[in-house]
């Protein structure tokens, strides 16, 4: 329905986007993977040039800082200053220029996850990025349509308060602590049924609580029934901005 309605581009994250072509086929709608390594970016290349002869038309590079879902163990984002992740976002740089090539295109780069500030954007185009993406930044924001008591989880919150969650859908993500992340290591927050079917690995018989309830709580200032997903900077904002 979002091609239908002559959107510009799709953006796809959650997990690999293999049949994202069929769905834009004979339209203008542009195509780009959300990607978190070189393996990543590596299997999409190859099944969309074997299946549909065409490559992707922007790459996102989401690295370990940023917020909500994350493509990386929770090993890994326990020890991330092991790891190296520059060099990883010049090799999927470099990947991108071997499609560039196939298909005489040029395919933009774009780097997120704890981008905030202006050096944040500096470092990334020195790695060859044609852009950045920004998103706990402007949470804070008059502009920004969350509720007044999420932006207040924001500007509150200590560096410390920013921890890796196991989420229901079977991914560590990064969130802001609170009343309700509390409540669900205690066990208190079990769902009763599943109202929305939004994605096959969520068994509610088994999840601790239902994400999408808990998020949507959250952006409507319930946070003792839901909690902020933010990236690792989010705890440097300090003001609501315009």
């Amino acid at each position: 329905s979002a091609v239908k309605a002559g959107i510009d581009i799709v953006i796809s994250g959650a997990g690999l986007p293999i049949d994202l072509p069929k769905y834009v086929e004979g339209s203008k709608t542009k195509i780009a993977p959300i990607v978190s390594s070189l393996k990543s970016l590596t299997v999409i290349c190859r099944m969309w040039e074997r299946k549909y002869q065409t490559a992707p038309d922007l790459v996102v590079i989401e690295g370990p800082k940023a917020g909500g879902h994350l493509g990386f163990s929770n090993e890994e984002l326990q020890n991330m200053e092991n790891i190296d992740y520059d060099t990883e976002i010049k090799e999927i740089i470099e990947c991108t220029k071997e499609y560039e090539k196939k298909y005489n295109t040029h395919i933009p780069v774009i780097v997120a996850g704890g981008i905030f500030d202006h050096d944040d954007i500096i470092h990334a185009i020195k790695l060859g990025a044609d852009g950045v993406q920004i998103a706990s930044r402007f949470v804070v924001t008059k502009e920004c349509d969350a509720s007044e008591e999420y932006k207040k989880a924001y500007i509150d919150a200590r560096e410390e308060d920013i921890k890796i969650i196991k989420s229901p859908v079977g991914m560590p993500g990064r969130a802001i602590d609170g009343e309700f992340i509390h409540s669900v290591n205690n066990g208190l927050e079990k769902p009763r049924k599943c109202s929305f079917h939004c994605i096959k690995t969520c068994d509610y018989t088994k999840s601790p609580y239902c994400i999408i309830k808990a998020l949507y709580n959250a952006a409507k200032g319930n946070m003792k029934k839901g909690y902020a997903f933010a990236g690792s900077n989010a705890f440097l904002a300090d003001k609501i901005s315009s």
